[in-house]
C-alpha cells in the first residue's frame, strides 16, 4: 500500500499489520520524515529503495515516495460482532452490505464513504467479491484501515440474521421509493449490488424495503454503485442530523 496518508492512516490505525516500511532513497518531505520516525518508534522495519524499485514493489500503484507492506485480518466475524450489540448501541446504526462488488475501485470508494458518513462496517460475501487489496486500500485513502470490511459466507442469510437482530433492510433499486421520501431513522442495514446486474435475487427478497436515488437527468440507466452508495449514505446521515431525530 502506498501514499503519504495511506501510510500514515495504517500505522496509526493497524499498526500490529504492518510488516515494513518502503521509502525512496534521498525523498525529502515532512511528512515522510514523520512517518518515518512514527515507524522507528513502533519497531517497524524500514527499507530505503530507489523509485524503480519502490514503483515495482507497489506493482505499479501511486506511491509518492513512500510504501507500507502489511497484512491485513479484520478482527472476528461480523455474526460475532452482532450478536454481542447492546440495544442501546444499535440506535441509529447503519451497515453497508454489497453484493458482489467486484471491482476494488468500487469497494475502496464505498469504504471511504461509509467512514465518512458514519455507517459502522461493510460486509462483503466471500465469492465473487473483491477483497481488501493494495487497490482497494488505496482508492479508500486507508478508510478501510478505520472500518471493519467483513466477509460472509452467505449475503441473504446474514440479512435475515440482522432483521432478527432489529435492523431494517434497505436495498438500492431502481424500482423503490426516491431515498429523500422515507423515513431512515432505525438500525438499517444499506444494500448495494453488483456493478453489472444489482442485487442478486434471493438478497433482493432478504430487503424489507426498496430504495432508488433519483435521476434529475435520464441520458444514462442509473448512478454507479459507488455513487449510488454515496448517495443513500448521505441521505442516512442527513436525515440523522436533524433535531429530533
Amino acid at each position: 500500500m502506498g501514499g503519504i496518508e495511506p501510510v500514515a492512516a495504517a500505522l496509526a490505525r493497524r499498526p500490529y499489520d504492518c510488516r515494513e516500511v518502503w521509502i525512496e532513497h534521498e525523498l525529502k518531505h515532512p511528512a515522510i520524515g514523520r512517518i518515518v520516525r512514527q515507524a522507528q518508534d513502533l519497531n517497524i522495519a524500514l527499507q530505503y529503495m530507489s523509485r524503480p524499485e519502490l514503483d515495482r514493489a507497489v506493482k505499479g500503484g501511486k506511491h509518492q515516495g513512500i510504501a507500507v507492506r502489511m497484512a491485513y485480518d479484520p478482527a472476528g466475524t461480523f455474526k460475532e460482532w452482532l450478536d454481542g450489540l447492546e440495544e442501546e448501541a444499535k440506535k441509529g446504526m447503519v451497515v453497508v452490505a454489497l453484493d458482489q462488488i467486484q471491482d476494488p475501485h468500487n469497494l475502496g470508494a464505498i469504504s471511504r464513504s461509509a467512514l465518512q458518513m458514519g455507517a459502522r462496517c461493510v460486509v462483503t460475501p466471500e465469492r465473487r467479491s473483491s477483497p481488501v487489496t493494495q487497490a482497494v486500500i488505496q482508492a479508500s485513502a486507508g478508510a478501510v484501515l478505520k472500518i471493519p470490511v467483513h466477509r460472509v459466507v452467505n449475503l441473504a442469510q446474514t440479512l435475515a440474521h440482522c432483521k432478527e437482530k432489529g435492523f431494517w433492510v434497505y436495498g438500492a433499486d431502481a424500482a423503490g421509493r426516491d431515498c429523500w421520501s422515507v423515513t431512515l431513522n432505525t438500525p438499517c442495514i444499506l444494500v448495494v449490488g453488483s456493478e453489472g446486474y444489482g442485487m442478486r435475487p434471493l438478497v433482493r427478497a432478504s430487503c424489507d424495503e426498496l430504495l432508488r436515488v433519483p435521476q434529475v437527468s435520464h441520458g444514462v440507466g442509473s448512478l454507479n454503485a459507488s455513487c449510488a452508495a454515496t448517495v443513500l449514505l448521505y441521505e442516512t446521515a442527513r436525515q440523522k442530523a436533524r433535531p429530533g431525530a
